[in-house]
């Protein structure tokens, strides 16, 4: 039987996975801060609280042949016009980009007589920043970085383990609204349409899968327009992108008139 960990069983596109992985025959190690979460979506619960390297290496004692390093954290609270809170940025980036890094640097030092398949979930949000969601948008861009930056070094150095990116759009569920504590009325209609668009979370799950039982290092759900357009910009214009995002927070922030 093969095992999978997932970190953040417990969310909406974590718990799609582990069922995924159940009803393919897998043993599902399951991730959580939490020590007394239940439900149908893991074989076995393992409390961790993702944050040190000893956390990271506690993953590999499962012997697994998958690691899906899911667990992921939004700004759900802002402070005075709209600017991070230090406590809330420190948590989005460890969960979102230290410990992904971390799991990745420890799958290297394993001696393993298989292939052993490290996958970082990131976001279509790695593409650009936001000043919607600033905090996020770094985490994403940095695990981003790091995976596509150091799983090369790393596959050379120990050819059984792949560092692997797949970048997942919004998918419909309570998180999905978070983004909005800094929006006004016309960016929450923006907002909701996409939201309410998005697919659910076995649908996301399915794609993830399949991309993953393939060969491809970086995998990408389907990207809006307006994402590959900003990203462009990002890339080719970084000072025009700047002024857009001063206009933009002008237009769209609920702390400005």
């Amino acid at each position: 039987m093969k095992t999978v960990v997932i970190t953040g069983i417990s969310g909406v596109l974590g718990s799609a996975l582990g069922k995924y992985y159940l009803q393919q025959g897998w043993k599902v190690v399951g991730v959580s801060r939490q020590n007394n979460l239940e439900g149908d979506y893991f074989s076995e619960l393992c409390t961790n609280q993702q944050k040190s390297e000893a956390d990271a290496r506690s993953l590999l004692k499962y012997d697994p042949d998958l690691i899906i390093v899911n667990a992921g954290q939004i700004e759900t609270e802002v402070g005075a016009e709209g600017v991070p809170l230090v406590d809330q940025f420190e948590a989005i980036t460890t969960v979102n980009y230290r410990f992904p890094a971390l799991v990745g640097l420890a799958a290297a030092d394993m001696k393993l007589n298989r292939r052993l398949d490290v996958v970082a979930i990131g976001s279509i949000a790695d593409g650009s920043p936001s000043c919607f969601g600033p905090v996020y948008h770094a985490s994403k861009i940095a695990v981003h970085y790091f995976y596509s930056g150091v799983g090369p070094i790393v596959h050379h150095a120990n050819r059984n383990v792949r560092m692997r990116l797949y970048r997942p759009g919004a998918i419909k569920g309570p998180l999905a609204w978070a983004p909005i504590n800094r929006l006004n009325e016309k960016g929450y209609k923006i907002r909701a349409k996409r939201v309410e668009g998005a697919p659910e979370g076995p649908e996301v799950v399915e794609k993830i899968a399949n991309w993953i039982s393939g060969d491809e290092w970086v995998g990408t759900y389907e990207e809006p327009f307006s994402f590959k357009i900003f990203k462009y910009l990002f890339a080719l214009a970084p000072n025009a992108f700047y002024k857009l995002q001063l206009l933009g927070w002008r237009k769209g922030s609920k702390y400005t008139t």
